[in-house]
């Protein structure tokens, strides 16, 4: 059957799952967006800049598992989506961006700097940060190029693809059926070297007196969540969470212990230091998780690492003595049928692990005496209280991100959706892609004051949506984080991180008015627990402004100290600042002892 270029391209994006799409409409992209709305069936979100695009289908892929999808015009609404489409690439989310481009005549004349109105040679650009990119500058080209991008954005590990369609192509008429399709070519594993990879980390773990597993996003990804879980209660070893893992097992699970990292919390530190196994399935492993120091990152430990990413086994930071090139679900399959009946009988470091995660909370008891507002590690402890199983969490980046994977107390089937190896301020249009596929259900979006205004447009494609979003925004005067590091190593003086140098931000509750959106501000603790009630309670978008201590420190963290010639040196992983009493730390390196 023929039909426009377009036309095809939308249904067969629908046809591979992708239900809902994120654009911002243009003249290069005309006739796709009439595609889209000839079609039908492919619910759509207008945004109101393309960064945010790409970041709610980035969002929309994570949270679904399935394709997410943007539309943009060409030239610099193509280059808009940059960031989103990194942060898609850096922490593996299966979205494609399909961008608007010059007629074909145009678009391949690349030796000027420009040759088309409004348009720029994107393609190498976005080759650089996607698992693909391709123009379709031929009919022909269509359907073996559209549906190879489905192929490889699903396909493990999963991550971003950039199509960029000429306008006088997407107006094209063709039959799909007189041209081949794609056809991957089949995949066959390696059986035996995998099995036998199984039979040395089987071994491993039944002689290790001090093992733990480390699950990261790769997990979820695989499908693997349960079997985790699964294994690691049957084989009864502690587990610590990285940031985009954080949410695979609740808080109050016996064997949970902690997120280790350079903002990681005490528990999960202690754990990685005395261990003599780490068993991580799934987890990148970055400079923020294991330090800059990266020999002394489990230094007891015999490390297993699984990945399906072979590059990421090949990184000149931790190095692993049984590297597995393996997806998180057959991995887990195979090692658990290895193990059946297997449990780990030293219960002494199980009851270690656990004391310290009593012993070392986040939440600390002074911080009830604050003057200056709610100390948020406090209210981000008292938040997730009341937050119930199965709730949704888009986090947004700067203090506010350390805080709320520091001490939010995860429950079960709550999914908490961050960027993590980008860190980009500004995530908040995320929630748009999570509430968009979540059929009505609220979605709390944790910003700061800083990071809100970095997309503060997207509050009206909240609203005009009516999508329940409830921004729970932690205003601290500025820029927390820049403040402390500015504070700390520029010997006291500050640029551009509160009004007072240089940035100022507005007033919350006259921009809710402004947007036609719910406000509650909480500024006393003894107004936190009703206020928390009355956001839940509320209906439709909320913004929530929390006033928290404008030199409130960041803490426990891994700490650096300069040096007297300038250079950065890092203090031991375990010993997180405020650092402990000298015999109480020692006490804690137990190692050589359990």
């Amino acid at each position: 059957m023929r039909m426009r270029v377009a036309d095809y391209i939308v249904d067969r994006l629908y046809q591979a799952g992708a239900e809902h799409a994120f654009l911002i409409t243009g003249g290069m992209i005309m006739t796709l967006t009439d595609a889209l709305l000839v079609h039908g069936k492919q619910q759509y979100v207008c945004c109101h800049h393309e960064q945010a695009a790409a970041m709610a289908a980035d969002a929309y892929g994570r949270y679904t598992n399935k394709l997410g999808v943007a539309y943009v015009t060409a030239g610099p609404a193509a280059l808009n989506t940059l960031t989103g489409v990194v942060g898609a690439y850096v922490d593996r989310s299966p979205c494609i961006v399909v961008a608007g481009q010059s007629k074909v005549s145009q678009a391949t004349v690349t030796e000027p700097r420009q040759f088309a109105l409004q348009g720029f040679n994107t393609l190498p650009i976005f080759e650089q940060v996607t698992k693909y990119a391709v123009m379709l500058d031929r009919v022909d080209k269509v359907k073996y190029e559209v549906e190879k991008c489905i192929h490889i954005a699903m396909s493990h590990p999963v991550g971003p693809v950039w199509i960029e369609c000429p306008i006088d192509i997407q107006a094209a008429s063709f039959d799909p059926d007189d041209y081949p399709g794609f056809t991957p070519e089949p995949s066959v594993p390696d059986d035996a070297v995998l099995d036998a990879l199984v039979d040395q980390v089987a071994e491993a773990l039944r002689s290790s007196r001090r093992p733990f597993l480390l699950l990261g996003a790769g997990v979820r990804l695989a499908g693997a969540v349960d079997a985790a879980r699964d294994f690691a209660t049957a084989t009864n070893i502690p587990v610590l969470t990285s940031r985009l893992g954080m949410d695979l097992l609740e808080y109050d699970h016996p064997l949970y212990v902690g997120h280790p990292g350079t903002y990681g919390d005490r528990p999960a530190n202690f754990t990685v230091q005395n261990a003599d196994l780490m068993i991580n399935i799934g987890c990148r492993l970055g400079v923020g998780l294991v330090g800059y120091d990266y020999q002394d990152f489990a230094p007891h430990a015999k490390k297993v690492i699984v990945d399906v990413d072979p590059e990421e086994l090949r990184k000149p930071s931790i190095v692993p003595d049984i590297p597995v090139l393996a997806d998180a679900a057959c991995f887990l399959e195979r090692l658990t049928r290895k193990l059946a009946g297997f449990k780990h009988q030293n219960q002494a470091w199980v009851d270690q692990t656990q004391s310290w995660k009593r012993n070392y909370p986040v939440d600390l008891p002074e911080y009830l005496k604050e003057k200056e507002g709610i100390n948020s590690y406090h209210f981000m402890t008292a938040f997730s209280e009341k937050m119930e199983e199965g709730d949704l969490f888009l986090l947004d980046t700067g203090s506010c991100f350390h805080v709320h994977a520091q001490a939010f107390r995860m429950k079960r089937g709550q999914r908490h959706i961050i960027t993590g190896g980008l860190s980009t301020m500004g995530y908040m249009p995320g929630a748009i892609g999570v509430a968009a596929a979540s059929a009505g259900r609220d979605v709390y979006c944790v910003t700061g004051d800083g990071s809100l205004q970095m997309n503060l447009q997207e509050l009206q494609t909240i609203v005009h949506n009516k999508f329940p979003v409830k921004l729970m925004v932690l205003n601290n005067n500025g820029y927390l984080l820049i403040r402390h590091s500015q504070g700390n190593f520029m010997e006291g003086r500050l640029i551009g991180e509160s009004p007072a140098t240089g940035v100022s931000f507005p007033d919350l509750k006259k921009i809710a008015k402004a947007y036609g959106i719910s406000y509650v501000k909480i500024s006393r603790l003894s107004e936190l627990s009703a206020k928390l009630d009355q956001v839940k309670e509320l209906t439709g978008p909320v913004i929530c402004e929390i006033i928290t201590p404008s030199k409130q420190l960041l803490v426990p963290r891994v700490a650096s100290k300069k040096l007297d010639d300038g250079t950065m040196v890092s203090m031991p992983y375990d010993d997180m600042f405020p650092f402990l009493p000298r015999d109480e730390y020692q006490k804690n390196r137990v190692f050589d002892k359990l």
